[in-house]
């Protein structure tokens, strides 16, 4: 089989888009070979497909949902296009909401790209045993991933093998397709993230990570009951979020936005 795909660079977390149409019960085989590929170093697979009249459709390697991937493909449609700057609606794997993503040429296969976030179906804070005394962190039930986002004073020297060890324990026996963890600093606004996929059981301490941004901006909105907006720094970039809350403190929208880098497409031979 040979397909079409390009290398997406969303604020760090690196992404193959497939072009291809590729049947989906072959789309974590076929991910794993991609991201063995020498020279590429991406940490998941998204495959696009582009109708007339619908939106844009990406469909992850292991069924989640993706934030940057999805924002990604916005900026290829706009690539495509031969336009300056866009509005998509984009369709995402695990996720039942249209979301529509705006996005920006700013050169040399660089763009800036905007996505409104699907609302948390539950945000609630949990006690996981951390050994000498409970750790809180707040889960974030965000369509086709859980999040569980930990607060801690300081990033610097963390143990973050540590942290994932005790929510993996704290998740066996839970079916979830996906699920993350995130280490968020918020004086320093710096988080790590890491993600979990069930289908093609991988894990990666993700360079950046959309929906983990987002769960971040939910929990933030969430306890404080205020607006949130700022950039938080990740291991390979930093992603702007952004929360809005109603009168009585409810969840109203989420965003997340950044660079995205897109390289030429290329051809694979699998």
């Amino acid at each position: 089989m040979t397909i079409d795909y390009l290398v997406a660079d969303p604020s760090g977390n690196t992404t193959i888009l497939v072009l291809t149409p590729v049947p989906k019960e072959e789309h974590s085989a076929l991910a794993a070979k991609l991201l063995a590929l020498p020279g590429i170093e991406a940490e998941q697979v998204g495959y696009v497909t582009r109708e007339a009249g619908k939106p844009l459709r990406v469909d992850m390697m292991g069924g989640e949902f993706c934030g940057n991937a999805s924002r990604s493909a916005a900026a290829w449609a706009l690539a495509c296009d031969g336009g300056t700057q866009g509005v998509y609606d984009v369709s995402c794997s695990g996720c039942d909401t249209v979301l529509p993503a705006k996005v920006a040429q700013k050169g040399d296969g660089l763009y800036e790209a905007f996505i409104e976030m699907p609302y948390p179906e539950d945000v609630s804070g949990v006690l996981v045993d951390a050994g000498d005394v409970p750790a809180r962190f707040f889960r974030v039930d965000l369509p086709g991933i859980t999040h569980f986002v930990h607060f801690v004073p300081d990033l610097e020297g963390i143990d973050k093998e540590k942290y994932w060890h005790i929510l993996a324990d704290y998740v066996d026996g839970e079916d979830f397709p996906a699920y993350g963890l995130i280490l968020c600093d918020t004086k320093e606004q710096t988080m790590i993230p890491a993600v979990y996929v069930r289908d093609t059981d991988t894990l990666y301490w993700e360079n950046s990570c959309g929906s983990g941004s987002a769960a971040v901006a939910a929990a933030l909105a969430c306890t404080t009951h205020k607006n949130v907006a700022c950039y938080m720094k990740q291991p390979g970039g930093t992603l702007a979020i952004a929360a809005k809350v109603g009168e009585q403190g409810e969840l109203q929208q989420i965003f997340i936005g950044g660079p995205v880098k897109l390289s030429q497409v290329r051809k694979a031979t699998i």
